[in-house]
């Protein structure tokens, strides 16, 4: 297993729940949690990334990680995070009051190296036997419509536009955006379904076999239009 792609093969007795972008708002998920009836000691739960930025309680999401009912793969705010350490322009705009990321820079020197190490490990690609069905989890876009065709782009480093693959996976809005503009409908290849974050959207919204689920927890405080989302995975198979 590449370090950039993560395999799970889950139980079918598992209950498994899919998170969007929790942006530092870790109270705002263990009541989500709650509400869904997530059991701590045998559910799971995924999330398509962006773990930090935004919010206040960014220890309190990295220490999901250790957590065992807990998996993710890396958000563009992750990648933030790693390259804002040796890149000053990343870190000027990572630093910018609507990107959240002013705490990062704010920790004593190791512990921001040690978060930001630990975020970069996360993987980039998340593929999930469940149920009989075969899921995908990428934070932002899949810019080829074959999900192992994008396995095969992210591990030989190959580029798009003059842009690496794993930019586009990680930073990309092109379904979302093509869906929005023209109604271009999406179906992934060799996949039965893959979850996104990254784009706020004002509800959970499926383009073909791709589910966005970004609807802008981190922004809740601005009106009750933002919230959290969490589905559960059994509901796609």
């Amino acid at each position: 297993m590449s370090g950039k792609i993560k395999y799970l093969e889950i139980d079918e007795d598992v209950n498994v729940f899919v998170v969007g972008d929790i942006h530092a708002c870790y109270t705002l998920l263990k009541e989500k949690l709650k509400e869904v009836g997530f059991n701590f000691n045998t559910d799971l739960l995924i999330a398509v990334g962006d773990l930090v930025d935004r919010g206040n309680e960014n220890e309190k999401c990295v220490g999901l990680l250790s957590e065992h009912w807990f998996t993710a793969i890396k958000g563009n705010h992750e990648d933030f995070c790693y390259k804002g350490m040796m890149d000053d322009h990343v870190k000027f705009y990572h630093r910018m009051s609507n990107n959240g990321g002013e705490w990062f820079y704010n920790l004593p020197e190791d512990l921001m190296c040690h978060i930001g190490n630990r975020l970069n490990q996360l993987p980039v690609m998340l593929e999930v036997k469940y149920k009989g069905k075969k899921f995908g989890f990428v934070h932002a876009d899949l810019p080829v419509q074959d999900w192992e065709l994008a396995k095969e782009m992210l591990l030989n480093g190959d580029r798009i536009d003059g842009r690496s693959f794993e930019d586009h996976l990680l930073w990309s809005r092109g379904i979302i955006t093509d869906y929005e503009n023209s109604g271009k409908i999406v179906n992934t290849a060799q996949v039965d379904n893959v979850f996104f974050g990254h784009t706020v959207l004002p509800r959970v919204t499926q383009v073909g076999n791709c589910t966005f689920l970004d609807t802008g927890g981190c922004f809740k405080k601005y009106g009750n239009e933002y919230d959290l989302s969490i589905v559960k995975l059994s509901d796609y198979c």
